[in-house]
């Protein structure tokens, strides 16, 4: 039998509430619930909603998978709360978003994409076009504020941004530098060959061909005076490495490029830019159809093979590796800067979400509206904290995951 004693601290114990709990104990409980228990809790007393705003949001914030990226904050038009970039990526977790398309033309073109924080910048046959993003429901102005070139020129076939400055690939061999901020471009003609990608970093620059070559061009310290159409000899030619890849990236010293086809599985490979010599990466795949630098080390690639893979330059193999749950391609690749990364998929105008700490899973796919008849990859995907871009060939789309009112649509189970 319990004595009096044991009776007196069973009945105390059992007469604590949740809100006797330290705080440090309370903000680990919080950090499980969802945004919705969280705004309930914060209207039960002022410890509560001390704790939640001042540690429980910031620190879900931080682990946010999408929403907690600086980077994807920095994109967007919008300056969102901690809990409001929480409440986002429950949104991209669970697929609610509302979903618009744009310029839509019945001969299938393949358009490239870029963003910045107050612009969308897409290309269409022989020209690229400045479109002003907007916080109505709209998204972006359909409208264009200028347009460099004209629908007759060679067709782009690649596009860079970096800072205001854009660099293009085009299908008769040339590269063109823009800046938007003067108006005044640059052409040079590189090669016979189809341009199939183009990169640069500060005053070096990367071009790949279809069938040809990869060029490695440089830009004197010495000359940094506005592009002009008829300066001469801007670039200048450094290295010529004989082989042509489907896609290239550029970091401050070496170049990866993606082969699109490699019957001995070894189309990812490195450059080294200061002794030009090629290393082979130990990543076992037949084509890759995108790749881009995670940091100065890390290598993302989406390839044929269904896959997305992690490479580490240091160790030269796959150190993670993603399959895509209904065996299709991954044809382009968008990363935020911190765990998420979004891929343009071969089939149905499909994009899927990954997080770099959870191998082998995919988070989320997004499939869009069934209103045209369409099968298209998504050639090219861009996103901030909130929205994402997709370009299939028909028609650019955009999602918007500030929309708490949509409908979940969630296929992370399937």
């Amino acid at each position: 039998m319990p004595s009096e004693s044991d009776t007196g601290s069973i009945s105390s114990t059992s007469s604590r509430q949740l809100c006797d709990l330290d705080e440090y104990s309370l903000e680990h409980v919080f950090l499980f619930l969802s945004v919705a228990d969280l705004d309930r809790c914060v209207l039960v007393c002022k410890k509560f909603q001390h704790i939640i705003q001042r540690f429980v949001f910031p620190k879900k914030c931080l682990r946010a998978l999408v929403g907690g990226s600086p980077c994807g904050a920095a994109l967007s038009l919008y300056a969102f709360t901690r809990r409001k970039r929480v409440k986002l990526d429950e949104n991209w977790r669970y697929g609610r978003y509302e979903e618009r398309s744009y310029f839509n033309h019945n001969v299938m073109y393949i358009s490239r994409l870029a963003i910045d924080r107050d612009w969308l910048y897409i290309t269409h046959r022989g020209r690229l076009q400045a479109h002003r993003r907007t916080k109505d429901r709209q998204m972006v102005a359909t409208g264009s504020q200028w347009v460099m070139g004209v629908a007759r020129d060679s067709d782009i076939t690649s596009l860079v941004q970096m800072g205001d400055r854009f660099l293009m690939g085009r299908m008769n061999g040339q590269i063109v530098l823009y800046d938007p901020a003067t108006t005044r471009s640059y052409s040079q003609t590189v090669t016979n060959d189809i341009i199939k990608a183009v990169d640069f970093n500060t005053d070096v620059y990367a071009v790949t061909t279809k069938n040809d070559s990869t060029y490695i061009l440089n830009r004197s310290s010495l000359e940094l005076e506005p592009l002009s159409m008829h300066s001469d000899g801007l670039l200048t030619e450094s290295f010529v490495f004989p082989e042509a890849y489907e896609t290239i990236k550029l970091n401050s010293n070496q170049l990866v490029g993606g082969k699109f086809h490699c019957s001995k599985k070894q189309a990812l490979q490195l450059i080294d830019l200061f002794s030009c010599t090629m290393i082979q990466l130990n990543s076992p795949s037949m084509a890759v159809y995108d790749v881009l630098w995670m940091d100065e080390h890390c290598i993302l690639s989406g390839n044929f093979d269904t896959t997305m893979r992690l490479i580490d330059t240091r160790t030269g193999g796959d150190e993670a590796c993603w399959t895509d749950p209904y065996n299709a391609s991954v044809y382009c690749l968008c990363y935020n800067g911190t765990y998420a990364v979004h891929c343009g998929m071969k089939y149905h105008h499909r994009a899927n979400l990954y997080d770099i700490r959870v191998p082998n899973r995919c988070v989320q796919m997004y499939f869009p509206s069934k209103k045209h008849n369409h099968y298209s990859p998504v050639y090219s995907i861009a996103a901030d904290c909130s929205q994402m871009f997709l370009v299939t060939d028909h028609n650019l789309r955009i999602l918007n995951f500030d929309a708490d009112w949509a409908a979940t649509k969630d296929y992370a189970a399937m």
